[in-house]
């Protein structure tokens, strides 16, 4: 049962990996879970999961005798419900690393309900100076992942990872697919065949620079207007305060994640240009610095008297 207690240590360690790739700015630096939905734009709701798990560690660590038979029970039980109810709120987008950390919490409770704790502490130090040291951990932790997330901030490493966000790559077929637009027409990619082009923005609506970069896609859009281009926004869900970013481009809601499946997008925001041959020409994932002259270069040119303003 001893050594049963030790995986305490080992999944308190895994969920608080878990919660540091949910800190806003540690995927923009390794490029994994970037701004899925549950995503929040602060690193409140990390940071405090930080400190309840180096809390749990700390005292499983140096309170051996911890917890009694009806405190386990009662943290397994609100463990589970909290998973439950955090979930559903996510729903229908899963973010792994929150069920990473929810599985860690569950799987500690059900040990320290299962493994009967040890009937005398075997530790020297004296009782304050254990107490001291659990309530130091969460504190070290909480100031460990602020001081990365500022670092990651202030040297502005959001752009400069080369890894895309999604599984396709440039010249890679468009995936075959058919879906609804908020109006009830119906969008498929034999559609595009009838563009001159056509640009599809992978968002979602808790994604801090979703929010920084729909205003400048808006912008391009908006110089295409009289053209056969075509600008798509798809997102989990379609708040108005979202859609007011780009009103000049169409949005579609993918609720149940299809085509984000379809294109294997990872990450929010992740841009596909696409040709009328139905060909992904490029894919830019996040807010390059140069994203606006960047669309208005590589978007082929095919109508007369379209003024570009590259300011």
């Amino acid at each position: 049962m001893k050594q049963l207690r030790n995986w305490i240590s080992i999944l308190g360690i895994l969920a608080l990996m878990a919660l540091f790739l949910k800190m806003p700015e540690t995927p923009n630096v390794f490029g994994i879970f970037k701004c899925e939905t549950c995503a929040p734009s602060a690193p409140y709701l990390p940071l405090i999961g930080a400190g309840y798990f180096a809390t749990l560690v700390a005292i499983s660590l140096l309170f051996p005798a911890f917890p009694t038979s009806l405190i386990a029970r009662s943290g397994l039980i609100w463990s589970v419900l909290l998973a439950i109810a955090l979930t559903y709120m996510d729903l229908p987008v899963w973010c792994a690393a929150c069920l990473m950390g929810h599985a860690c919490n569950i799987l500690i409770w059900t040990i320290w309900w299962g493994a009967p704790a040890a009937i005398q502490e075997a530790r020297a130090s004296p009782f304050r100076e254990r107490l001291c040291l659990t309530l130091l951990a969460p504190i070290t932790m909480m100031a460990l992942f602020s001081c990365l997330n500022l670092t990651f901030l202030v040297y502005n490493l959001k752009a400069k990872h080369d890894g895309l966000a999604t599984g396709l790559k440039p010249g890679d077929a468009v995936p075959t697919f058919t879906t609804l637009s908020p109006e009830n027409h119906t969008f498929t990619n034999s559609d595009i065949a009838a563009t001159a082009g056509i640009v599809i923005n992978f968002v979602s609506p808790n994604c801090p620079y979703c929010k920084e970069q729909l205003p400048i896609l808006d912008a391009v859009a908006a110089q295409f207007t009289n053209s056969s281009y075509r600008f798509i926004n798809i997102s989990p869900s379609l708040p108005p305060e979202l859609v007011e970013q780009s009103s000049a481009a169409e949005w579609i809601e993918d609720r149940e994640g299809k085509l984000r499946e379809l294109f294997k997008v990872s990450g929010y925001p992740t841009l596909f240009v696409i040709g009328a041959d139905s060909k992904i020409l490029q894919i830019i994932p996040g807010v390059p610095k140069d994203l606006k002259n960047d669309l208005l270069t590589k978007l082929p040119i095919s109508r007369k008297g379209i003024y570009f303003d590259t300011r």
